[in-house]
């Protein structure tokens, strides 16, 4: 059960308790603009992964996730009633977006992590939560890139894998959208990717090359800070002409 002293919108995690595959929840790791994430207790079939991470969304009224819009275009909501209620903003709609932002996490995540992407491995969803591979340990989380120490020969390294990972999603039709330096752990010598519900499908969204070209500033702008000139111009230029010529053929690595 969930304790009364754990904020009410844990009840998204209801259902990883009743399965348990959640044994308890440990503590609060983090509340951001879009969602906060707890550490859990593994259970039952996930119990060999000892510690979980379970992100749950805001309510909707909370979040605090700008230009939705950009992220949104090109998307095809088949469901006639869900796009009106949507679009009206009704309870039902808004709920139905919510949940449908927190699918698109689930898939991506599911998606490149399949393909070899450094990205979490996801376990589980509902409507308002999901459950992932957790970066750290009892004492604490793996820290944000932004925030990590790294010498130069690491900070290479960081950045290699980092635009390794842009050209892979890429390759798999997929640009973050919103990535830097804040939306990267760092753990155990190597760069992990999280945060991907405003992930976008170039092949469907027309803003995606502009989202891509500030994935990549932001990127590059952070790598300043130990002497490294990356050119993100010339870096997204590249992969976009490979891109459009299928060209890319990113591995796993």
């Amino acid at each position: 059960m969930i304790s009364e002293e754990l904020p009410a919108e844990l009840a998204a995690m209801e259902e990883f308790l009743t399965e348990g595959v959640v044994t308890s929840v440990l503590s609060t790791l983090k509340s951001g603009k879009e969602a906060a994430t707890y550490l859990c207790r593994a259970g039952g079939e996930l119990r060999k992964q000892k510690l979980l991470l379970a992100k749950v969304y805001h309510d909707r009224n909370r979040r605090n996730f700008k230009q939705d819009g950009i992220y949104n275009e090109g998307r095809v909501i088949l469901n006639g009633q869900v796009a009106r209620a949507i679009n009206a903003r009704t309870e039902f709609g808004l709920n139905a977006d919510m949940a449908m932002w927190v699918n698109r996490e689930f898939e991506a995540l599911s998606e490149l992590h399949y393909a070899g992407a450094d990205v979490p491995e996801p376990f589980a969803a509902t409507d308002g939560a999901i459950l992932m591979e957790y970066f750290g340990n009892e004492e604490g989380a793996a820290p944000q890139l932004q925030s990590a120490r790294l010498n130069r020969e690491e900070a290479e390294a960081a950045a290699d894998r980092v635009l390794w990972n842009v050209e892979l999603m890429l390759d798999n039709h997929r640009v973050h959208g919103d990535l830097s330096a804040f939306n990267v752990l760092y753990w155990q010598g190597r760069p992990v990717v999280i945060d991907l519900p405003q992930i976008v499908d170039p092949r469907q969204n027309p803003q995606a090359r502009k989202l891509l070209d500030r994935d990549v500033a932001n990127i590059a702008k952070y790598f300043q800070r130990y002497g490294m000139e990356l050119n993100a111009g010339r870096i997204v230029d590249g992969l976009w002409e490979r891109y459009t010529y299928g060209d890319l053929g990113g591995q796993a690595g």
